[in-house]
């Protein structure tokens, strides 16, 4: 993949946005148009475009059936007209399920024309190998809504602003969400949900386990705390929502665990839990779904047994808005359906059901899900209030470009495998996105995930307020989803790691154990974070960083992490950050002509950690060298080296500028080859043999 022309504009000189505060919705400094164009079908024939220059690009039939779809068709007409003739007696279809069908029949490529308004689906939409080629996408000027589940209507007041309606659904099919006239509702909790939004609220704290055996049980269980809880009464439909990690104590992520028993004489919650999610004291938690929970105005709960839906109404009045329940994870699923295009479609209300970690092998189904489906191209839609935006799996040279995604529960875009048969996304394209507010119920997501995926390319896009991750990448099981030449460039990350004690902006990880040949450049990465709480249920302050200290929180604006090897860091614009840059595990990784300023942690972290004692034949040493840093705080670090797995040799400085408040403790280095001991100066740093070449000095970038 050739490097852009534009990547010129990235450098040094973009250090005056350091000083600037990032507002709006637009990228700032990097310009928005991808290489090549968005390939939108044309509006008027249905015809699609096909994309230049890549690895996805193929050519159409220019003549292609045009089948119509409308709120007020039906689907005993022909959907050869876009609106009813006058006598209503022919006209589009009323589903989009029916005009598959006349596409399928009519035997050659063809596009499905969706008028403007609301359909409301109560199952995928099934894509095959017959509706290869296909377009699927907005009629001219209008915006078709699919919503994920049935509008509910009939509501019987019960007592004051309490209401109910019936809603059968099929054996073993919920209400994942509820939405009123388009904004989501609370499922029944306690404690209640914060009214201002603050993360800090709205949670219980796990207790100490009484004994060695009860912390050996905590993937199923944990303690609570006396009068902690309300009465519980019947406990059907009562799921946990509980911040923890890969082992007790961490709070990496989180899940929703049913929960099995509840025993006040133990103070012990015992849940459906799993081999790899741990809980600890301090861990937070809320409980959701129980009738006894339902007790503030805007919750909801779902009796599957009675077929009913219960509402607590902000008001007096209800039942003329609209009224949505949410149960489809899957919209539109492309199973073995090459070279369709789904275009300019909104994907709204559906189900967070899928999106985490119970019960699933995989990082969920997506609204639009990709199963061995080629070539296929996702171009401006929006898709929002979902458990997952996109999802592909085992597809080549997949094209998403231009869409809007979010709110989600879960990732809002994922490009990879499933697990067992371990396929890959090669040759994928993921250009000029906008991706916000992921991971509202499950913390451990990201903007976009990948694995399994080669010759990927992240461009252009703009993620703002992630849980954890704005972009992660690389391999969590070895060869089987290794990932080789991801290019992640020109990307503006904003407020990630809202959520958890240990994320970033940016991550590659590389538990494949090669050289990856990847490379993170251009990219501009502000206000990555922290969410942490302490056993006593009183949460670290915003931005802190202690290097030794654990449990701490960790965040960083760009990493590496599992032995990921192989990885150019270059020319990111990394400011307002904790930690900036971080090297944990892997070998020969660069990282050069970076600029970093503002942040309240350090610089250049450098850890081997995930790969202590690992050196293969082809390990060279990390190098971190031509980077700008500006250092504010006075207890901010510019560089703090762990490696005393692999000595000295783990990783190299040179040529870095060090700017602001530089002193005696700005850089730590274990194991303590400087003759200062752990923490020294950069001319301590140097005389142990690192950062030949670097200066320091002057005040930090944009102070007076």
């Amino acid at each position: 993949m050739k490097r852009p022309a534009a990547a010129a504009i990235w450098g040094i000189g973009l250090a005056v946005l350091l000083v600037q505060p990032v507002t709006g919705t637009e990228p700032v400094g990097a310009p928005v148009e991808p290489e090549r164009d968005s390939a939108m079908p044309d509006c008027a024939t249905g015809a699609p475009l096909p994309p230049k220059g890549t690895a996805a690009e193929r050519s159409r039939p220019p003549s292609r059936a045009v089948f119509h779809v409308s709120p007020d068709g039906r689907d005993t007409w022909r959907g050869d007209r876009a609106k009813p003739n006058e006598a209503r007696t022919d006209g589009p279809f009323a589903t989009i399920e029916a005009a598959r069908d006349a596409a399928r029949a009519h035997g050659a490529a063809s596009t499905i024309m969706v008028g403007g308004g609301d359909y409301y689906l109560t199952k995928a939409i099934v894509f095959g190998p017959r509706d290869a080629g296909l377009v699927v996408m907005a009629a001219c000027g209008e915006t078709p809504v699919l919503h994920g589940g049935p509008r509910v209507d009939g509501w019987t007041r019960r007592t004051g602003s309490r209401w109910t309606a019936r809603l059968p659904l099929p054996a073993g099919e919920v209400v994942g969400d509820l939405f009123v006239d388009g904004a989501l509702q609370t499922e029944a909790r306690f404690p209640d949900a914060p009214a201002d939004g603050d993360p800090r609220k709205g949670w219980l704290f796990a207790a100490k386990p009484r004994t060695a055996a009860d912390a050996d049980e905590s993937n199923t269980s944990f303690r609570f705390h006396v009068g902690d809880l309300p009465p519980l009464g019947d406990m059907a439909g009562l799921v946990v929502h509980i911040v923890g990690g890969f082992r007790p104590g961490t709070q990496w992520g989180s899940d929703t665990m049913p929960v099995v028993s509840a025993d006040a004489a133990t103070q012990t919650i015992r849940t459906r839990g799993t081999g790899y999610f741990f809980t600890g004291e301090g861990s937070r938690y809320f409980l959701s779904g129980a009738a006894t929970l339902l007790d503030a105005p805007r919750e909801w709960r779902y009796a599957a047994a009675a077929s009913q839906l219960d509402y607590i109404a902000p008001g007096a009045s209800f039942g003329e808005e609209t009224v949505v329940a949410g149960i489809l994870p899957t919209f539109f699923r492309l199973n073995d359906a090459d070279d369709m295009v789904v275009a300019g479609l909104r994907f709204v209300e559906g189900s967070p059901a899928g999106s985490g970690k119970y019960g699933t092998d995989t990082r969920g189904f997506g609204a639009i899900r990709l199963e061995h489906a080629d070539r296929v191209s996702l171009l401006n839609n929006t898709i929002g209030n979902v458990g997952v935006g996109i999802h592909v799996s085992e597809s080549q040279g997949v094209f998403v470009a231009g869409n809007e995604i979010g709110p989600t529960a879960g990732n809002g875009i994922y490009v990879g495998t499933e697990y067992g048969s371990f396929g890959k996304s090669n040759d994928a394209e993921i250009v000029s996105n906008r991706i916000h507010d992921v991971g509202r119920v499950y913390f451990e997501t990201a903007g976009i995930w990948f694995q399994a995926a080669d010759d990927l390319r992240i461009a252009h896009n703009l993620i703002e307020n992630a849980a954890q991750f704005g972009i992660i990448g690389g391999s969590l099981w070895g060869q089987q989803d290794a990932v080789y030449r991801a290019v992640i460039e020109y990307n503006d990350v904003r407020n990630a790691n809202q959520r958890t004690a240990d994320g970033g902006a940016i991550k590659m990880m590389g538990e494949q154990g090669d050289c990856q040949n990847s490379v993170i450049r251009y990219n501009l990465v502000t206000g990555t974070n922290h969410l942490m709480n302490r056993a006593d249920g009183t949460f670290w302050p915003s931005g802190y960083e202690k290097v030794g200290e654990w449990p701490s929180p960790v965040s960083w604006a760009i990493y590496t992490d599992g032995r990921a090897s192989g990885i150019r860091i270059e020319g990111n614009v990394l400011s307002r950050n904790v930690a900036a840059i971080g090297i944990n595990g892997g070998w020969n990784n660069v990282v050069t002509g970076n600029v970093v300023a503002h942040g309240s942690g350090a610089a250049f972290h450098v850890d081997d950690g995930t790969g202590r004692g690992w050196r293969p034949p082809w390990a060279r040493p990390n190098r971190i060298e031509d980077n700008i840093v500006s250092l504010d705080g006075s207890g901010a670090l510019a560089a703090s080296v762990y490696a005393p797995g692999n000595g000295g040799d783990y990783v190299r400085f040179a040529r870095n500028r060090y700017d602001g408040n530089l002193n005696d403790r700005s850089f730590l280095m274990e194991p303590e080859l400087m003759p200062s001991g752990l923490y020294g100066s950069l001319a301590d740093f140097q005389s142990a043999g690192q950062d030949a070449g670097s200066v320091g000095g002057g005040p930090a970038s944009g102070d007076p």
